[in-house]
């Protein structure tokens, strides 16, 4: 990307002409909010913030022949019948062969070693360029691979903190599609508290046995392997005493259940450990470790301009679904999806502003809060749009034979509503932008 200035967005002065009077009010979807910003603030008392130089949204040469290279290699691998739309969230119910398929296309195409150093058979890839490979495989439709989690989180976590033997057995397994693994981090006492786990390892007879429970395990039902921390010194301070292990899914210690949600599936799961084994050498790193090597996992939770693309794929589908069902000329109808894309293009000037920070060096921040917060409740008003727009068809589950478009609205305004709880609820981050954005004081 360009040189971009980090400056504030600035306000014009009091009585200056400015970009839309909708500019604000993308944060509510009150009905009777301000319908100006006149209105909303006085902005003869706001302060002129002027930035230091032109804000440059473009991107270099050099990304664009990038950007050209991924598109026209998914115009050659990626069939039309594997596409899919921007609607709907994770469907529990896709393909498993198709996306392992997939999935093995990618690796020997050499893009899930993207971002990998060159010594280690990468492109080095920066973080922009990362950005646009995710962006143009959400734009075009891809499937999301099996074995997503092993390969975009534990895959480059081993090669920071894994064994000779880890990194030889396991890496180009995860990568190939060959070896599946799903995450155990989340238990139903300790999720957003992850230092509160309380499934124990303890050192027996030249191994390690496991007993406890996780949850909201995604893809532990199909999954070979897990990757998942327990606590191996329930003396030690609570992030000292925990420990990084790959735990074998089909032994007889291992018990898998499905959480059957709302929208019908069981992608998520339950995993019960009742004295799982686990031999030295599947223990990552050293014993207490474990909250250490975590974090390097979480910092591969690096979000793009992927999610930004699928909005703006799902506004382009609920204009069509609006114009199709007849409601197109609604002033209503207009004003909610006019609304949803502006919402959906501020959120891309987000993942911008992200992206800068990343290629600039700097870690995510509690400003991730913002983002999280944002786009969960951006998606909300979205699906509702579109139920709504669908009048009493909008109720009609996939599988139904008057259900629109299979139900897949429909299906999306549940995921949706999950959304605002999992991975820290609207509440909490609210609370976090508020003490740790904001500095304002905690509430009592």
């Amino acid at each position: 990307m360009r040189d971009r200035t980090t400056r504030p967005w600035y306000l014009p002065e009091a009585g200056a002409p400015h970009l839309g009077h909708g500019a604000l009010g993308f944060v509510s979807s009150v009905p009777h909010r301000p319908q100006r910003i006149s209105e909303a603030i006085s902005l003869s008392s706001m302060p002129v913030l002027i930035a230091s130089k032109p804000m440059d949204l473009g991107f270099t040469a050099e990304e664009e022949v990038f950007r050209e290279e991924v598109r026209t290699w998914l115009d050659r691998h990626l069939p039309a019948e594997w596409r899919n739309g921007g609607v709907g969230g994770y469907r529990e119910d896709a393909d498993e062969a198709m996306q392992r398929q997939w999935q093995q296309r990618l690796h020997e195409g050499g893009w899930l070693k993207l971002s990998w150093p060159r010594d280690l058979g990468g492109r080095g890839a920066s973080p922009v360029m990362q950005a646009i490979y995710q962006e143009e495989m959400a734009k075009a439709g891809a499937p999301i691979i099996l074995g997503r989690l092993g390969v975009s989180l534990l895959a480059p976590t081993l090669l920071v903190h894994g064994s000779a033997w880890q990194k030889e057995a396991y890496v180009e397994r995860i990568l190939g599609g060959d070896l599946v693994f799903c995450q155990g981090f989340s238990e139903p006492d300790a999720g957003s508290d992850l230092a509160g786990l309380r499934t124990r390892a303890e050192r027996r007879d030249g191994h390690w046995v496991l007993d406890g429970q996780k949850t909201w395990s995604s893809g532990a039902h199909y999954a070979d392997k897990s990757f998942l921390l327990a606590r191996t010194d329930p003396a030690a301070d609570a992030h000292k005493g925990i420990s990084f292990f790959l735990v074998d899914m089909h032994q007889p210690g291992v018990e898998v259940r499905p959480i059957r949600q709302m929208t019908g599936g069981g992608e998520f799961c339950e995993i019960f450990l009742s004295g799982a084994v686990v031999e030295d050498r599947d223990l990552v790193g050293e014993p207490g470790a474990g909250w250490k090597i975590a974090m390097t996992v979480f910092g591969f939770e690096r979000g793009g301009l992927a999610q930004a693309a699928r909005f703006e794929r799902a506004v382009a589908e609920l204009a069509t679904l609006a114009r199709d069902r007849g409601a197109g000329s609604d002033p209503t109808v207009r004003q909610r999806v006019a609304q949803a894309q502006i919402e959906a293009h501020v959120f891309r000037l987000i993942g911008l502003r992200n992206l800068t920070k990343a290629q600039q060096g700097s870690a995510p921040g509690p400003e991730a809060s913002m983002t999280k917060l944002y786009w969960s409740e951006m998606d909300k008003r979205l699906q509702e749009t579109a139920v709504d727009v669908q009048g009493p068809y909008g109720a009609l589950a996939p599988g139904s034979p008057f259900a629109v478009e299979d139900g897949r609205w429909q299906y999306g305004w549940m995921w949706a509503q999950a959304e605002t709880i999992y991975a820290g609820s609207s509440e909490i981050q609210r609370n976090i932008i508020a003490e740790r954005v904001l500095g304002l004081p905690r509430g009592r």
